[in-house]
């Protein structure tokens, strides 16, 4: 049985260029996190596009652990020209809370096509696929997958 996990995503900054802040809470049933990894299979809508360079240069100085899934990627393109891509982003745990995880990621707005209305774009962030692996010892190790 599993315990109750909270998700939680916030968009830190203001603009076109903004962070990513994912955290992700276990209750009680996990016991020791400490040999845990959690990955994060973020999905990022047209609307928003994450650069691989600023990745890259990220994991170079231990900032962010993140890839780019998707291949074809113009992170050039317009939202009306891309598609859906995917990241996946090694958690750390969180040193101020003991059943906690985060992940940081810079997202970017791409262009959307002119309109008439209030000039504002609504883009929904879904929630991630969260996968998790514990290796508890003597060749014991355990895998979770958390169902959205």
């Amino acid at each position: 049985t599993c315990s109750e996990i909270i998700l939680r995503q916030e968009v830190l900054k203001d603009g076109f260029h903004r962070d990513l802040l994912i955290k992700v809470k276990f209750g009680e049933s996990l016991e020791d996190l400490q040999t845990c990894r959690l990955l994060i299979k973020q999905y990022i809508p047209s609307g928003l596009f994450v650069d691989p360079y600023e990745l890259a240069s990220l994991r170079e100085r231990n900032i962010t652990e993140a890839v780019m899934v998707s291949e074809n990627f113009n992170i050039e393109a317009p939202n009306y020209l891309s598609k859906e891509s995917e990241v996946l982003i090694y958690a750390r745990q969180d040193s101020q809370c003991i059943d906690c995880f985060q992940a940081f990621l810079p997202v970017h707005y791409r262009y959307h096509r002119p309109h008439s209305k209030d000039g504002e774009t609504v883009i929904v962030v879904n929630n991630p696929d969260l996968l998790m692996y514990c290796d508890q010892g003597e060749g014991c190790k355990s895998f979770l997958k958390v169902e959205k």
